[in-house]
């Protein structure tokens, strides 16, 4: 798979470490802009010692699902690097990846509004600079004259 998204990268999101009826899975996931139906990223390791890196979360007809890490071979198809054996265990690796994805989601979402609530508030050094280009439009204020009398 080419790199070819040019959007700005976001960090791995730790989602998920989910003890659900089976292995341990800690997911982490990076959503993109979409591409596509291409939503996100994803890594699993799983029961803290086999790490799987190259799941796509992706959004369909019928709703998200996940694809496989997998190759292209010397024809141009497509295979499946490697794959769940039971369909338990599917089920509990493809939702823990989309729960793991809804998680990352939310994380920037609560970042984006923070970041709004920074950029609403005015800071200290733009009103710095605001204030020294009222003080440069004020007009000179003379000198009062000297006489003779004061000295």
């Amino acid at each position: 798979m080419s790199k070819t998204n040019t959007e700005a990268k976001v960090p791995e999101t730790p989602a998920h470490e989910g003890k659900q009826e089976g292995l341990q899975l800690d997911v982490r996931v990076r959503p993109i802009a979409p591409m596509g139906n291409l939503l996100a990223f994803g890594n699993v390791t799983i029961g803290g010692c086999f790490k799987i890196d190259g799941f796509r979360i992706c959004s369909g007809d019928k709703g998200m699902y996940v694809n496989m890490p997998s190759t292209q071979d010397g024809k141009g198809n497509w295979k499946d690097v490697c794959y769940p054996v039971t369909a338990e265990f599917r089920k509990q690796l493809c939702d823990a990846l989309i729960e793991g994805y809804s998680v990352a989601i939310e994380n920037l979402q609560a970042t984006l509004e923070a970041t709004r609530g920074a950029a609403e508030k005015p800071s200290v050094s733009g009103s710095l600079k605001e204030n020294a280009g009222k003080v440069k439009n004020q007009p000179a204020k003379s000198a009062p004259a000297k006489t003779e009398q004061a000295r």
